[in-house]
């Protein structure tokens, strides 16, 4: 790129006020409007090609083995990287750094090395403040090899104390490209990520990516919809689980409800990849999780009812999370239109849960809000009053300004986190919460004390006492794929701690 000097010569301001433009300004605007539009390039354009190279050689490796192989990944960095060799090494507590790993020399057909020598080298250099340094990532220096060609070997850390661990590219050019903190990035995400995922590529991508956007915040347009592509793929993999929610009235002791949870089908694990990269990857993937859950679960919700709920009076209300972004999207806004018209279910036993974990969008196609609260609520005034569905608070007293929320939007349920059974004044939020909610007498909301185990300080007793109808947690039932009726023995049992 030609950069035009800048001119010494002042510009005479008087001079340009009186020239007059003979060019129509309406074709220039049509000049303007015909042409496409080129954005400016992004640095990390030009890491593509190596984010590329680095995962095809990974994918050639075929041991047979289930488990990970270092070597392979160390070898697999090495050959992109077209270097030496690759070591790991590590210092338990102040003793000398020792190798770990490392590449097979062999993987080079220039690696006729000293290998002893050249390690004693690094080891040498190893400064533990410099590599270990919170505004960089890894360091670089240069030795001579045993052709006395003056290269490079690069430390990245993996590990701070006690444990350290650091990684150590040898043989790169001087005039290598790759001697950036963005090569840096990418090999470290590459290493961890091929260890917890290993021949996994779509997660080892999504994880290269990840660590991209989180140190450095704007990737290239290519990078991103790579990354959308991946979390697609990943959203499809995920399946649905249903927790009970209990009535808690001892005399009548019956499941009110079900909240869909996402779940891994491999591990019955929450998805905590997929929720951290939608909140680092901004509105576009929160809202393609949102609407391919809310719809996953509603027809998961209709087959699995089906031998528990056959007639439409035993059908109880399913809760599906949502972001507060995703509501204000009309595309959502249509999916939950679709799963209504569609029958899926039906309007009166879908409730959305708005987690209190995550602020209010504060600006609407571009345009800073005046008042969120107010624009959010009217916003749900059209999902209510057009698509006759409800809503609830969820992990209420752990997110952003919980009782100014509680008090503008008069949701149908509020959720209470078991963070708050914790503190010793609980039963004191649990009755405020029931007198704030309590004042809408046309409509108070259903309080739901949710994450209740076997561990819990407070017993359902006490939460009887203070007001408390409705619970949630594994002390009910663990999520399953089923929905079902209370058994005779776990309502005995129940019943049981309730009257203690």
């Amino acid at each position: 790129m030609t950069l035009i000097p800048k001119s010494t010569n002042p510009i005479n301001t008087v001079i340009l006020n009186e020239v007059k433009l003979d060019i129509p300004l309406l074709s220039i605007e049509n000049d303007i409007k015909s042409e496409s539009t080129s954005y400016l390039h992004n640095y990390l354009e030009y890491y593509e090609d190596f984010i590329d190279k680095l995962l095809a050689r990974f994918k050639l490796i075929d041991n047979g083995e289930p488990h990970y192989s270092e070597i392979e990944i160390l070898n697999t960095i090495n050959h992109s990287s077209n270097a030496d060799f690759v070591l790991i090494l590590g210092r338990e507590r102040q003793e000398e750094w020792v190798v770990k790993c490392q590449s097979n020399l062999n993987c080079n057909p220039n690696g006729d090395y000293n290998n002893g020598e050249i390690i004693s080298t690094i080891v040498s250099s190893i400064n533990f403040e410099h590599i270990f340094h919170p505004a960089y990532h890894g360091t670089y220096h240069t030795y001579q090899d045993n052709h006395n060609t003056s290269k490079t070997f690069v430390i990245l850390p993996l590990k701070a104390s006690p444990q350290a661990e650091v990684m150590v590219i040898c043989g790169l050019p001087l005039d290598s490209d790759l001697l950036v903190d963005v090569y840096g990035k990418i090999v470290s995400s590459f290493y961890q990520a091929s260890k917890e995922h290993f021949l996994k590529i779509e997660l080892i991508e999504a994880a290269i990516l990840d660590s991209l956007k989180y140190h450095f915040g704007f990737l290239s347009s290519f990078l991103y919809q790579r990354r959308f592509n991946l979390f697609c793929q990943r959203l499809k993999q995920m399946v649905v689980y249903f927790e009970p929610v209990l009535n808690l009235e001892p005399d009548d002791l019956f499941i009110s409800g079900w909240e869909a949870l996402a779940r891994n089908p491999e591990n019955h694990t929450a998805p905590i990849d997929l929720f951290t990269a939608a909140e680092m990857w901004g509105s576009r993937f929160t809202v393609e999780l949102d609407r391919h859950f809310l719809s996953t679960a509603c027809e998961s919700y209709r087959h699995a009812r089906k031998l528990t709920q056959r007639r439409a009076g035993d059908v109880v209300p399913l809760s599906v999370n949502v972001y507060p972004e995703s509501i204000m999207r009309s595309a959502y806004f249509e999916t939950v239109k679709q799963i209504v018209k569609d029958r899926v279910i039906s309007p009166r036993n879908l409730i959305l849960e708005i987690s209190e974990k995550s602020e209010l969008p504060h600006f609407h196609h571009g345009v800073r809000l005046q008042n969120p609260l107010q624009t959010f609520k009217n916003r749900l005034v059209e999902y209510v009053s057009q698509l006759k569905i409800r809503f609830a608070i969820d992990d209420f007293g752990v997110g952003y300004a919980s009782v100014s929320r509680l008090a503008g939007l008069n949701p149908s349920h509020v959720k209470i986190d078991r963070e708050l059974l914790q503190h010793h004044s609980s039963h004191i939020i649990i009755s405020f919460v029931h007198e704030l909610v309590g004042a809408n007498n046309l409509n108070p909301a259903k309080v739901i004390v949710e994450g209740l185990d076997e561990t819990i300080s407070i017993s359902l007793l006490s939460l009887r006492e203070i007001g408390v109808s409705y619970i949630q947690g594994h002390l009910i039932g663990k999520p399953q794929p089923e929905v079902y009726r209370l058994s005779q023995d776990k309502y005995d049992d129940l019943k049981k701690m309730l009257l203690q």
